[in-house]
Parts: structure tokens; sequence; C-alpha cells
């Protein structure tokens, strides 16, 4: 037992020794491991003004209508029409057909062009009307009730259309 216990002893005296030699990395190698294009990244501290201000004070607040908002990002932008490429399946596409897409819009991309943020409320608060009142009726207990009752939802409201 004894001569077990000086074998860990000396283990952990050595990892010890090995730690305390070890130098730590610096500030400008931290800054390094994040960059992806050299002389184009530099990691600094805020003031405690900044730290308390939160992200608020940084980018400013949210847009309270959240429709509005991500209408504003993917459709109103400079570059809504813009064609990329995604990395993960190499679809071509542009923000405005990715909106009109997420939002369900009939006629799909072809319509999003043409499609006002006056027209989107108005699916928006025909779809919340027709949840709201059918909701009512329907037992939904999980997420994917949720999901079925929405895609029933969407499929009625577009068919009326």
């Amino acid at each position: 037992v004894k001569g077990a216990l000086g074998a860990i002893v000396d283990m952990i005296f050595q990892g010890t020794k090995e730690l305390t030699s070890i130098t730590v990395a610096t500030t400008q190698e931290y800054n390094e491991k994040y960059v992806q294009v050299a002389g184009c990244f530099n990691l600094s501290y805020g003031s405690l003004d900044s730290f308390y201000g939160g992200l608020e004070s940084q980018v400013g607040a949210p847009l309270p209508h959240f429709l509005r908002a991500v209408h504003q990002e993917h459709c109103d932008a400079t570059e809504s029409d813009k064609k990329f490429t995604t990395g993960n399946y190499g679809i071509t596409t542009t923000s405005r057909t990715e909106f009109a897409f997420a939002f369900g819009l009939p006629g799909g991309a072809s319509a999003a062009e043409s499609t006002s943020l006056e027209d989107y409320e108005r699916m928006a608060r025909k779809f919340s009307a027709a949840v709201a009142d059918e909701a009512e009726d329907e037992k939904i207990t999980t997420k994917k009730d949720f999901v079925e009752f929405c895609e029933q939802q969407l499929n009625k409201l577009q068919q009326q259309q």
C-alpha cells in the first residue's frame, strides 16, 4: 500500500510540476484562435456601462412588432433580392423567397415579389383568428398536436384564398 501511495504522490507531484511550467496563452493567442482573416479581428473589453447596458446598448432595441421586423429584414433590406446558395443543400434563393416560404405564402416564391407587409399582416390576422376559434374545440397537449393543428389551419386558410 505504501509503495502504491508513494507512486501516486510522485505522479501528482510530477503533474503539478508540468502544470506550473506551462505557459498561459496570451490575449493575442486567444484572439488569433477566432480569426478567419488575419488582421481583421480584435478582442477588447468594454466598460461597465456597456456591460450593464446589455445588448440593446450595442445594437439597439428590438422592433416591437415581430412580423414587421422579420419582414423588414428579409424583404425591405438592400440585399433582400440578392441570390445566395445555401451551404447545406446547395439551393439558390433570396431572403425574400425564404421569408415567403417560412410564412407559408400561397403561391410561394413567385408571389413573394408582389406581397406587401400589409398582405402578410392580413393573412396573419386571419390565421390567428382561425386558430383561436378552433383551438377551443381541439385537445392540444403536445408540440406535435400543435404543429398538426397549425398545418391544418394553414391549409384551410390557403384553400379559402
